[in-house]
């Protein structure tokens, strides 16, 4: 079976990162969650990280570009990040019980609530606003939790990945129309794919297996629904961990001789 892999990077990562399994190999991965697959080409979608919260970030990630380059039938897609800041409401300001001290030593303990914030005199459209105050991990007991219509704004820097799944989709169902593979296997949880898969499957009658990546929420319904065959990759505490039996040796020798050592912290 002729077969074409799709990986979302980032999605890939995100779910694994906290596993000690980030140097792995993804071909050697899908070939234990498939056995059946004659791999011809793995497309792994990702982007630069930048190094504005983490110094070393784009430093580690290099070095797993060159791990990936030793694998032949890997090729890298590249999306950007983009960094910027935003203005959002504050959902929870988790201090609760605990002491403030400012710089001149005075100190102050909130409780639980909401706290109610003046109106600033200097402003002319200032309002009164709320600051709910709790706790880390203690999230909205009616559900998904959702912003007060007038919560305390904060500046927030974010970095937006923008591109890998795009990139994904087009590859997927062009590959798919040009005839490139018998089965395409797609590694994301992210429901931005449920259409192209849809396209590729239905429509052209190509075999699609998802593979979910590990997590606590399990696989996106929309995907599942859309999709000829589903696996889940099995995470790093299980015995037969897909991951743990996929890692590259470390280190790797790369094409001149040279080795690749996996960065520390991985």
């Amino acid at each position: 079976m002729k077969t074409y892999v799709y990986i979302d990077g980032f999605n890939l990562y995100y779910a694994i990162k906290d596993m000690g399994c980030k140097w792995l190999d993804p071909k050697r991965m899908t070939e234990q969650v498939v056995p059946s697959a004659r791999i011809e080409k793995v497309r792994y979608f990702t982007a630069r990280v930048s190094g504005a919260v983490d110094a070393g970030a784009p430093g580690r990630q290099q070095i797993f570009f060159k791990a990936l380059a030793t694998v032949p039938e890997v090729q890298i897609h590249l999306g950007t990040f983009l960094a910027k800041s935003n203005w959002r409401p504050v959902m929870l300001l988790p201090v609760a019980h605990r002491a403030l001290t400012d710089t001149a030593g005075s100190r102050a303990t909130f409780v639980p609530g909401n706290l109610v914030v003046d109106v600033d005199a200097g402003l002319a459209t200032s309002r009164p606003e709320r600051l709910p105050v709790g706790r880390y991990g203690k999230g909205s007991a009616g559900g998904r939790p959702a912003a007060l219509p007038d919560a305390v704004k904060a500046q927030v820097f974010t970095m937006e990945e923008k591109g890998s799944d795009v990139n994904l989709a087009v590859h997927l169902v062009n590959d798919a129309w040009a005839g490139r593979f018998d089965a395409a296997v797609v590694v994301s949880n992210d429901t931005d794919l449920v259409e192209p898969i849809r396209i590729v499957a239905q429509e052209l009658g190509k075999s699609v297996y998802l593979l979910t990546p590990p997590g606590k929420f399990g696989a996106a319904s929309p995907l599942v629904r859309v999709a000829t065959h589903q696996r889940h990759i099995r995470p790093s505490h299980l015995r037969a961990s897909h991951l743990r039996a996929s890692q590259f040796p470390d280190p790797v020798w790369g094409p001149d001789g040279q080795p690749i050592a996996k960065p520390a912290g991985w």
